[in-house]
């Protein structure tokens, strides 16, 4: 099918789904509905909260802790400083009381809860759009009432919710973004073709925040950009494949226990905190783990997933650190650090392999080949920690 065609196609699946999704809204508008909105589809649910008409709270399970944390961030951050695992003592239920004995401001209570609802009807209308077109099957609706007194929410002030998330689901549509789902995390592909063909700005950005398991909600906001402009600067980089995208949990980043050990050490900083730490392992769950740790350090951080990439990146990267897994596939730890080291960018770059066991034989060999330092797994935010004091990167 020629490609204005397939476009029209689209926006008429977009049309019809969002036309229906629109027509149940101002029904229960219409009928003063205090209940909910139940809505399936496709292996997804959603719930849309009314009291008497007005629509209070959205909810579905994709990316709800990443969601509710992002909106803190946005409009409380001091609600996260001691780290982002306090998001179950910061829920809708205990800010909603907290409003009610006039503890926490109404209207900041408003922009938060309007946040994480903006972005589920964003996530509804993209998924009913895209299971009408890849599957031409419906969601479906269903409204159960409730009594107002059992009913744990409250209304939210000078907000017009739906007639916002229409719009920037048009918007989104309208600029041919309907299949980059905002949930999906940021991967650098291809770190040379990405410094090739990006500009310096972006190039040092993406370098410098892309890790694999940050969405490109959460980029956004990290880079002080609304949603459409950060997506469509990297688009071309998407179609290039200097970037790509894959789908992420819903995990939070950082842990108070992190954040305890941090405060404790960040005295001892010798070098700026914008320095980079390489981690060289194919393994995604390490990767994420040890990009938590030293991020939450204040460090920037870079996985290298890819062994036989591992030179090439190391000298467009320059990392102050270098952490390098011991076992992986095609050419093992103790080969990559020889290699390493015989590069004169990198004879002083303290390496520390990191492997599952701890026996001498292991960290001799690992010093025979220039190894800094041997790190015995699992990954703890302890051992980390201390292992970067130790070679004074903190």
């Amino acid at each position: 099918m020629p490609i204005v065609g397939l476009m029209r196609v689209e926006i008429a699946s977009s049309n019809i789904f969002v036309s229906e999704l629109d027509q149940k809204i101002q029904l229960a508008r219409q009928k003063h509905l205090t209940g909910i909105l139940s809505i399936k589809g496709d292996g997804h649910r959603w719930r849309l909260y009314f009291l008497a008409g007005q629509l209070v709270w959205a909810s579905t399970r994709t990316h709800a802790k990443r969601r509710w944390c992002r909106q803190l961030l946005k409009h409380r951050p001091d609600l996260l400083k001691y780290g982002l695992s306090a998001y179950p003592d910061w829920t809708y239920s205990r800010l909603a009381r907290l409003v009610v004995c006039k503890k926490f401001k109404r209207e900041v209570f408003s922009d938060i809860v309007a946040g994480c609802i903006s972005e589920v009807l964003f996530d509804l209308q993209q998924q009913g759009t895209l299971s009408l077109q890849q599957t031409g099957q419906a969601l479906t609706y269903h409204i159960t009432s409730k009594q107002a007194c059992d009913f744990p929410f409250i209304n939210l002030q000078n907000v017009r919710i739906w007639s916002q998330a229409e719009r920037e689901w048009e918007d989104w549509e309208q600029t041919e973004l309907t299949q980059i789902r905002p949930n999906d995390a940021l991967v650098i592909n291809n770190l040379a073709l990405l410094e090739d063909l990006a500009s310096p700005r972006l190039f040092k950005v993406l370098s410098t925040l892309v890790n694999g398991h940050q969405t490109l909600r959460d980029l956004a906001l990290k880079t002080h950009q609304p949603l459409k402009p950060f997506t469509l600067a990297i688009l071309p980089h998407l179609h290039n494949q200097a970037l790509q995208l894959q789908p992420v949990g819903d995990t939070i980043a950082q842990t108070s226990s992190i954040q305890d050990d941090i405060a404790i050490q960040l005295a001892q900083t010798r070098i700026p905190k914008n320095a980079r730490i390489v981690y060289v392992d194919n393994n995604q769950a390490n990767s994420q783990q040890m990009g938590t740790i030293v991020e939450a350090a204040g460090y920037r951080y870079t996985n290298i997933a890819d062994p036989i990439e591992v030179l090439k990146q190391l000298l467009l990267l320059r990392p102050k650190l270098i952490f390098l897994q011991l076992t992986m596939p095609v050419v093992n730890g103790y080969e990559l650090c020889a290699q390493i080291r015989r590069m004169s960018e990198f004879q002083e770059t303290p390496i520390v392999m990191v492997g599952s066991g701890s026996g001498m034989a292991e960290r001799m060999r690992a010093k025979m080949v220039g190894a800094s330092e041997f790190m015995s797994q699992p990954i703890k935010p302890k051992n980390v920690l201390k292992t970067l004091i130790m070679l004074g990167a903190i």
